[in-house]
């Protein structure tokens, strides 16, 4: 009989090898710390992101070699994000799927924050860097850009098969107001999401724009377009204007991010 020590002293060499192989060489130096998870969900949509170290705390560079921090640390208004805004303040404000409803909190626009170089790099930084395709949407030729082509076909693969259930949603899908146009956001010097072929407008006589309501002030939310319509695009990675205070229910951009909750910032 093989003695009860033989096997406690036996378990004890097992358990400290086990230890041995687990711990780290004495030179090995302290652990890095990961990139916040939002930074490591924008990189797997936006490729042209790689995060990187900065002295100044977790940061990224973009294919010229720019390096830019995820967050610059300042506090900024609504206005200011809008104008000068870091990275990790377009994910400041959570886009929120599910029933269409009144948005009625002040600057509650999820998605209108744009960082400009990290969409110039991934896009193209002038019209003529643009790589658009034409894109048969709904029997109506449009212009979108080479990489959002796969999300608009399958969009426009949902959306017939919507107008065939259901024909009262076709006027909605007739005379869509446009694609690509290299062009800012009226009354701004910010660019528009159509600069860069992500975006597209419905039917613009079916469709709500604050800037369009009289007297502006105070804004005044309103919608007509189909919950069924707004689901199918959203499942493809695209926002809806619908969402915005600054309601702008033409509008939809293909911003997958803002639907991953692992890109949002932790809080």
């Amino acid at each position: 009989m093989i003695p009860v020590h033989f096997f406690t002293r036996a378990w004890g060499l097992c358990l400290l090898s086990r230890l041995a192989l687990a711990a780290p060489p004495p030179d090995a130096g302290p652990p890095v710390a990961a990139p916040p998870a939002a930074l490591t969900c924008l990189a797997k949509w936006y490729p042209a992101l790689t995060p990187v170290r900065l002295d100044t705390g977790w940061g990224f560079t973009l294919p010229d070699g720019r390096a830019f921090p995820f967050d610059d640390g300042q506090q900024k208004s609504f206005s200011r994000k809008l104008e000068a805004p870091d990275l990790e303040d377009t994910l400041s404000i959570a886009y929120r799927t599910g029933p269409i409803a009144p948005v009625t909190r002040e600057d509650e626009d999820p998605g209108r924050i744009r960082f400009e170089p990290l969409f110039e790099a991934t896009y193209g930084a002038s019209k003529e860097k643009v790589d658009v395709v034409p894109l048969v949407f709904l029997g109506q030729r449009l212009k979108v850009h080479r990489k959002v082509a796969p999300a608009f076909e399958r969009v426009a693969a949902r959306l017939e098969a919507l107008v065939a259930k259901d024909a009262s949603l076709a006027p909605f899908l007739q005379g869509v107001g446009g694609t690509f146009a290299w062009r800012n956001i009226a009354h701004t010097t910010r660019r528009s999401a159509h600069s860069y072929g992500v975006s597209i407008d419905l039917n613009t006589a079916r469709s709500h724009y604050w800037e369009w309501q009289r007297p502006r002030t105070p804004v005044r939310w309103r919608n007509a377009v189909p919950q069924a319509l707004v689901d199918a695009f959203e499942a493809e990675g695209f926002i809806w204007g619908g969402r915005w205070y600054h309601y702008d229910t033409m509008h939809f951009e293909y911003r997958p991010e803002l639907l991953d909750a692992a890109c949002a910032p932790a809080r």
